[in-house]
């Protein structure tokens, strides 16, 4: 059995944690440049405030909602703390995110309880005593199934599937698009076939869930039935990408926007350096306050790990993905397809010696970073960004 554990609207409900006196209110939790509600608290949700929403939107909602940017530091720290809890009973421990951890029972000292609800309960008492949070648990036979089931009753909900709630009657209460890689996109076409619920999906002609969705489609039946085909990862894996979004007043102003994208730029390459990696491809995107825009990808003929060998390619994304006469309140940056880094890989285009200097100098960055911080050393183009202060390197490819 595998269970799911999900701190309920984690980055409020840190917020409320350093600020006792927000308990029972209604909080907007916002995302850097404010302008996108990262978390809402429960008492915003009940007026039909959502994740991701338009803080304009929102404020429509709830007139008397709190807005604070996001602590970051603060929900770094109950996220640390709520683990160190979950490693205390149960050896391998899978954390998905900041807020989201999945738990192998099977590994549990003693093994694993006959009543698995109160087992539950008590990791919620934990929590809720030594971290002041609140978590939802689910518990099922596959990760789909877990998830769903620590969805079901939040905040602060228990499902065990086949105590709590059998499996069939639980599937039938969930709509399709409450199956985690559905989406609304794919409920376009589960709708079409008549399958409008979990249980609906579960019982489908395996090859037509093939033809509409692939693999993906048969691997996501086999869960819903409680077939676990990927186990809870004993070990992090390295991460197939790394990418960072933040949203922003809207502007049209492109330098602001490249801005945004450069400071994206030093905290991927930095993120992805860490781990011994380097990248093959990257992806640009642009948004307005509908989350539509453009985007742009670009394959690199060789892996890259520093921003002076990815920096062209962005460049040229992102003025394939930016319309000048669309306002924009959002852009990314990922990169993907990471491998493990090797030997500096010297380019058909580019010198030995450009190379070198390239990669000694992102070696002298990295160290500068990781001793005082991101914002300490920045490129000239990316001042526009405030984020404290910082020393501008004047380069002209930049």
């Amino acid at each position: 059995m595998i269970a799911h554990v999900d701190a309920d609207a984690f980055f409020a409900s840190a917020i409320v944690r350093k600020n006792p006196h927000l308990a029972g209110k209604p909080l907007l939790a916002l995302g850097m440049g404010g302008g996108c509600v990262i978390a809402a608290s429960y008492e915003a949700k009940a007026f039909g405030v959502k994740t991701g929403m338009r803080v304009m939107d929102a404020i429509k909602l709830c007139p008397r909602a709190i807005r604070m940017p996001a602590d970051f530091h603060e929900a770094a720290r109950a996220s640390h703390q709520i683990e160190a809890i979950l490693r205390e009973t149960c050896p391998i421990v899978e954390q998905m995110s900041v807020d989201e951890w999945y738990l192998d029972l099977r590994t549990l000292t003693g093994g694993l309880p006959r009543n698995l609800e109160e087992w539950a309960r008590e990791r919620q008492r934990t929590i809720a005593a030594r971290v002041g949070l609140t978590v939802s648990i689910g518990v099922g036979p596959s990760k789909l199934l877990a998830k769903m089931a620590g969805e079901y009753r939040k905040p602060a909900g228990v499902i065990v599937l086949g105590q709590s709630i059998a499996l069939e009657p639980f599937l039938k209460d969930r709509p399709a698009a409450a199956i985690p890689g559905i989406g609304r996109r794919r409920v376009i076409h589960t709708d079409a076939h008549g399958w409008n619920t979990a249980w609906d999906i579960a019982q489908a002609p395996t090859e037509e869930l093939r033809r509409l969705f692939g693999k993906n489609g048969v691997e996501l039946k086999e869960e819903l039935l409680g077939n676990s085909l990927s186990g809870v990862a004993a070990e992090e894996a390295p991460p197939k990408s790394v990418s960072r979004t933040r949203s922003f007043r809207p502007t049209k102003d492109k330098d602001l926007l490249w801005a945004q994208l450069l400071k994206h730029l030093e905290y991927t390459v930095l993120k992805m350096r860490r781990d011994g990696l380097s990248c093959r491809g990257i992806s640009v995107w642009v948004r307005d306050g509908e989350y539509e825009g453009g985007g742009a990808n670009a394959s690199l003929p060789q892996p890259a790990c520093t921003a002076d060998a990815i920096l062209p390619f962005m460049r040229n994304c992102f003025l394939r993905s930016h319309d000048p006469e669309r306002t924009y309140t959002q852009v990314g940056l990922a990169l993907w397809h990471l491998v493990p880094s090797s030997a500096p890989q010297y380019s058909l285009f580019d010198t030995p010696e450009n190379t070198e200097r390239d990669e000694t100098m992102q070696k002298t960055l990295d160290g500068i970073h990781e001793r005082f911080g991101r914002s300490s050393l920045t490129r000239g183009s990316a001042m526009r960004v405030k984020t404290g202060t910082a020393v501008t390197v004047d380069m002209s490819v930049y």
